[in-house]
C-alpha cells in the first residue's frame, strides 16, 4: 500500500525516537541532514562518473534504489518538519518555478529541443 508523504513522515518521526543520534538543536539538525546530503551526492556522482565512461553498473541502480533514493525522501521529510512548511506544495510549487524557467530558455531561444538521454 502507497503512503503520503505524512504518513511516511509519521513513521520516520517514530523511527528518529530512538534512532536519531545526532544534534537536536534546529541548526544542528540542518547542519547533519546537510552532511548526509552531501555523502549521498557523492555517491551519486560516483555512479555518474562510472556510466559516463562507459561503465553499466547494475549494482549502482540497487544502490540508487535501496539507500540514496530513501535516504533523500527521509532526508527532505525531515527538512520540512524542522523547517515547518509543506513538501508537497514546496515540490509542485518547484516545479511550476522549474516550468517557467524552461519555457523562458525556448522564449530566447537558448533551448532549441530538450536534450535526449
Amino acid at each position: 500500500m502507497k503512503k503520503s508523504l505524512q504518513e511516511l513522515d509519521d513513521i520516520l518521526i517514530e523511527f528518529e525516537k530512538d534512532n536519531w543520534i545526532a544534534p537536536t538543536s534546529l541548526k544542528g539538525r540542518t547542519r547533519h541532514i546537510t552532511l548526509h546530503i552531501t555523502k549521498l551526492l557523492g555517491k551519486l556522482a560516483a555512479i555518474s562518473e562510472k556510466w559516463e565512461h562507459g561503465f553499466d553498473d547494475e549494482a549502482a541502480v540497487i544502490e540508487i534504489k535501496d539507500g540514496i533514493a530513501p535516504d533523500l525522501l527521509g532526508y527532505a521529510l525531515m527538512l520540512a518538519r524542522i523547517h515547518n512548511f509543506d513538501l508537497e506544495a514546496a515540490f509542485l510549487e518547484r516545479l511550476e518555478a522549474n516550468k517557467r524557467k524552461v519555457q523562458g530558455w525556448k522564449d530566447k531561444k537558448q533551448v532549441k529541443e530538450l536534450p535526449k538521454f
